[in-house]
């Protein structure tokens, strides 16, 4: 073992720096599961050789803000379902990356009638083991703060400028192709919307939420044609003393009061990137069309891999009316059992905002 010894129990994770530059795509929940993992590991009398991990239900739930404690094992159990069939890809150089799955083996056990009892077991490969156990850099820190930040790109961001707080005073360039790059953002989206999720929500979030505050500046390079681009970011980090915080989940002001998403509906807003508005219309669609909770997760899914320009309003007409258009479900088969064919040619003459009012006046 070649890092420090952490210390702070397992409320203080270490996350090392090749997995915090790896590339990959983590919702807001599933990097809730590494954070937790991630200060087991190393923890007490923990081996090199030991790759099985436990994460208690009991041990856990008071980490998060939770309206209902009592759905702590399902909330957690969604959250490590998504991590099935998942990995991520490190560059080992020029010509070379590998692919490591996040988990070798997942396995749920739940105690009826006793959630605190309840636990998921996780066995790591054993090279990621290795590679946590012998990074010599990375970053440590409480749990509790990115456990409760909302949004994904927050974050993917946070464990980066915690691993950076201590170099240089704080102050550190990266390219802004690697930034979008390592947060697995498409080549398709304009720069100007990518700097708004990856850096404006992010700044607005971290700052007075976390133990540290960050600025940054757009670094630009004059292109050919003559536009300017942008081509680096330069942040300066902070540390900065707080005491235990929580962040509620993702909200919006109606008539100047203030609306709390529910569990379902931040899970849509995490997956889609909506607003919470829309994740209640998805919702209402769903269960008037008696659609499972499996067959709604597998459409935005389905839905983030298309061009459309309004996912809402294509996720609501799935919702409605099928994947093979005016085709019903029949029964209820699983989310993998039913037919999942291309909408492009059936859909391609929709107007898909027009569609959208209609299915939701019904």
């Amino acid at each position: 073992m070649n890092r420090k010894k952490k210390r702070g129990g397992t409320e203080v994770a270490f996350r090392p720096q090749t997995i915090i530059e790896a590339r990959y795509d983590l919702d807001r929940r599933q990097n809730d599961i590494l954070d937790i993992l991630l200060g087991i590991v190393g923890e007490g009398d923990d081996t090199e050789e030991n790759t099985r991990y436990e994460i208690n239900i009991g041990d856990v739930k008071h980490l998060y803000n939770l309206h209902d404690e009592s759905n702590a094992y399902s909330y957690l159990q969604k959250a490590v379902k998504k991590f099935e069939g998942l990995g991520f890809r490190l560059k080992e150089d020029e010509g070379t990356d590998i692919y490591y799955p996040w988990f070798s083996k997942i396995k749920y056990q739940k105690k009826r009638g006793d959630e605190n009892r309840s636990k998921i077991v996780l066995d790591l490969h054993p090279e990621v083991k290795e590679m946590i156990m012998s990074a010599k850099q990375g970053a440590y820190y409480r749990i509790e703060y990115p456990l409760n930040l909302t949004k994904k790109y927050s974050k993917r961001l946070y464990y980066l400028l915690k691993d950076k707080e201590t170099f240089n005073g704080g102050v550190f360039v990266i390219a802004f192709d690697e930034l979008r790059k390592m947060m697995k953002i498409p080549d398709s989206y304009a720069n100007g919307n990518v700097k708004r999720e990856i850096l404006d929500k992010p700044f607005q979030e971290i700052n007075g939420n976390t133990d540290i505050s960050f600025e940054y500046e757009l670094i630009y390079e004059r292109l050919p044609s003559g536009q300017q681009s942008i081509s680096a970011v330069r942040f300066r980090v902070t540390r900065i003393k707080r005491n235990r915080t929580v962040v509620e989940y993702e909200t919006i002001e109606k008539n100047g009061e203030t609306v709390v998403a529910t569990e379902e509906e931040q899970e849509i807003i995490d997956i889609l990137d909506c607003s919470l508005k829309e994740a209640k219309d998805i919702l209402r669609t769903a269960k008037a069309n008696d659609r499972t909770h499996e067959q709604m997760i597998e459409i935005l899914t389905y839905t983030l891999k298309k061009q459309v320009e309004n996912k809402v309003g294509y996720v609501l007409t799935i919702l409605k009316n099928g994947y093979n258009e005016p085709t019903k479900f029949e029964g209820k088969p699983s989310g993998s059992s039913w037919k999942n064919k291309e909408l492009d040619t059936a859909y391609s003459q929709m107007n898909f905002a027009d569609l959208e009012k209609q299915i939701l006046s019904n």
